[in-house]
């Protein structure tokens, strides 16, 4: 899976996916995360089943347990061991259950099992009551349109699809995304609501012509910006914290690895793959593809395939210091414009720096709301509501009619 989580889950997220107030909170949301995204992949089998495409539909089988389960494993085992091996073997048994010689009734059984599986692990991991919060759930929306521009960027080409199995993955994750709205929309205030509803029905029909990826990028980012208006974070698209998490995490990795702890390395390489590197894939395939591509098959596969083998130590240590090198090379081509990103906007006392709907709240004039150093301010033109956004980001909501400069 190619994706660009984002590459996941970008710009709200940090570490590895996602940006929240509390460590607790913040490992919760990048397990749901994990979660949301193989729901994703279960509804793609289960169209391609519809399809009669037994190829493809294994393709997404197999992504949630090659993938994504590595990273949710430490979790699941530290909470229940034999509830970890129950979600395993489900996993694991998903593509056999689902294949050319399986009646669509019994894939549909398997699927529906799986499906199940994870939701008492969301019960167990995550909890009811943040699972059902509206912001926890917002943000997981955000995390999958960040993702899905990825994956659409890589499936799609000059109007044509080349890469089947990423455009679905794109599709995957907004309809996904639109899975959760459904359940939240009822709290969202009137207006945003509306914005969103929109927005996907031109989002689908965006997919539907095979639109440039700068156009999924574009209307995405809007849902994006309606939900910041909600729940008051401002999404900052700087790119250096993907390699500051991918060096921290690998590090990490070569550590635990030395020291036996198999489980816990290869949660972490495959962290810094899914939820980092992926948002990293296409700014760094602007300026040198076979690079990017290098340490994409470097991490994803042959890093993590060491591990499971039960490498040399000594192998992986080097394996991670040849990526980490390449890193730096990929790193040296991106303008320092594009590493820096947007400021901050949580937390922070400057009203420079707080989002702009919370200064609002605090007595602020929307004409006098202050944007952070590289942002600007902008008003939606339905409301008049403040926003701050990169020029750039700035320019393209103009010339789709969302916003207006005062």
């Amino acid at each position: 899976m190619n994706q660009v989580i984002p590459a996941v889950f970008a710009a709200l997220l940090l570490a590895v996916g996602f940006s929240f107030a509390y460590a607790e909170d913040d490992e919760k949301l990048i397990f749901a995360g994990y979660i949301e995204e193989s729901l994703g992949h279960f509804w793609a089998i289960e169209k391609n089943l519809d399809d009669k495409n037994a190829e493809l539909a294994l393709v997404h089988a197999t992504h949630p347990i090659a993938e994504l389960y590595d990273s949710m494993k430490p979790e699941l085992k530290e909470a229940n061991p034999e509830f970890d091996a129950k979600v395993r073997k489900t996993l694991l048994e998903l593509g056999k259950k689902t294949g050319k010689d399986v009646t669509r009734e019994d894939a549909q059984k398997a699927i529906d099992d799986a499906k199940a599986i994870l939701e008492e692990a969301r019960s167990i991991i995550v909890g009811d009551a943040l699972s059902n919060d509206t912001n926890f759930q917002a943000k997981l929306m955000m995390g999958l349109l960040k993702t899905s521009i990825g994956e659409y960027g890589e499936g799609v080409k000059n109007g044509q699809i080349e890469l089947m199995a990423e455009f679905q993955d794109g599709s995957s994750f907004v309809w996904r995304s639109q899975q959760i709205f459904d359940k939240i929309k009822s709290d969202l205030p009137e207006d945003q609501r509306g914005q969103i509803e929109k927005l996907y029905v031109e989002l689908w029909q965006a997919y539907s012509d095979h639109a440039e990826p700068t156009k999924i990028e574009t209307i995405a980012n809007q849902i994006i910006h309606e939900l910041d208006e909600v729940i008051g974070v401002e999404s900052s698209d700087g790119l250096d914290k993907y390699f500051v998490n991918i060096t921290n995490l690998l590090d990490q990795a070569n550590t635990e690895y030395s020291d036996g702890e198999t489980d816990a390395a290869l949660s972490d390489v495959t962290k810094a793959y899914l939820d980092n590197y992926e948002y990293l894939e296409a700014p760094i395939s602007k300026y040198d593809k076979d690079l990017m591509k290098q340490i994409e098959v470097m991490m994803r596969e042959d890093l993590r395939n060491m591990i499971k083998t039960g490498a040399f130590a000594s192998e992986v240590d080097a394996q991670i210091s040849t990526i980490l090198e390449k890193l730096d090379s990929a790193k040296s081509l991106i303008p320092q414009a594009d590493l820096d990103g947007a400021a901050s906007t949580e937390n922070n006392e400057n009203y420079g720096t707080i989002a702009p709907l919370k200064q609002v709240k605090s007595g602020i004039t929307p004409e006098k709301v202050r944007c952070g150093d590289g942002l600007e301010l902008l008003f939606k033109k339905s409301t008049g509501s403040p926003a701050c956004v990169k020029s750039t980001t700035a320019e393209k909501l103009i010339e789709l009619g969302w916003g207006i400069r005062q």
